[in-house]
């Protein structure tokens, strides 16, 4: 299956359709995470990944780092990071298709959070509503899955806290380490978060003399 919502994406899929429709070779191209396998799987849904067969339709990956000397396999699609030069595409393929990184067409990124959060809700078995507030598209749809997936996994204060009481009934130092150690993680996270001490103390509700003197004394 491959997602459209986007005119730049239905696009892509309708030139993808032709493709399966006619059977020809294809070759996608395109940064980390943009759909490519994804894409050829769509134009060859029977074919073999990585696995040569002169009898039955090929998906190769990597193609324009392993090229394959042979024009009798039956590649009928292949994907690559970059554009082949274009001798070696006119032997192997007829259709040739760029897979933009979702930076170039930022509209699908809403739709991508929330297809990848509703997966996420299915197979997790967690029903919870998460807000993604800086997508992260760095390794485009992986990174954004990723981090989807991150947030939905990841257990809110009260649930820490239980976690850290079954902890501590087995594993705990005395009271001064505890407290030390739990303190230092606070102002660590905050500074991280905040940067400033005036805003740390403001939202801590603490005296800032009082705040810079365990913050030093806490090695923070």
């Amino acid at each position: 299956m491959f997602l459209t919502n986007s005119d730049y994406l239905k696009k892509i899929k309708n030139l993808a359709s032709m493709a399966r429709e006619l059977n020809l070779n294809v070759y996608i191209w395109g940064e980390r995470g943009v759909g490519k396998t994804t894409l050829a799987r769509y134009i060859a849904p029977n074919a073999i990944i990585n696995k040569i067969n002169p009898n039955h339709p090929c998906i190769i990956e990597n193609f324009d780092e392993n090229l394959i000397p042979n024009t009798n396999f039956p590649i009928m699609v292949a994907t690559g990071s970059k554009p082949l030069n274009r001798s070696v595409f006119r032997k192997y393929f007829e259709i040739e298709i760029e897979l933009k990184p979702l930076k170039e067409h930022p509209e699908d990124i809403e739709f991508f959070i929330e297809y990848f959060t509703k997966k996420a809700k299915e197979e997790l078995k967690i029903n919870k509503n998460i807000i993604i507030k800086n997508p992260d598209i760095s390794e485009n749809l992986n990174s954004l899955k990723r981090q989807i997936y991150k947030e939905m996994l990841k257990p809110n204060k009260n649930e820490i806290y239980e976690i850290l009481k079954e902890i501590l009934k087995n594993e705990h130092s005395t009271y001064e380490e505890e407290i030390n150690l739990f303190e230092k993680n606070l102002f660590t996270a905050m500074k991280e978060k905040y940067r400033s001490k005036l805003k740390i103390s403001e939202k801590l509700k603490i005296n800032r003399v009082t705040l810079t003197k365990k913050m030093k004394a806490l090695g923070v």
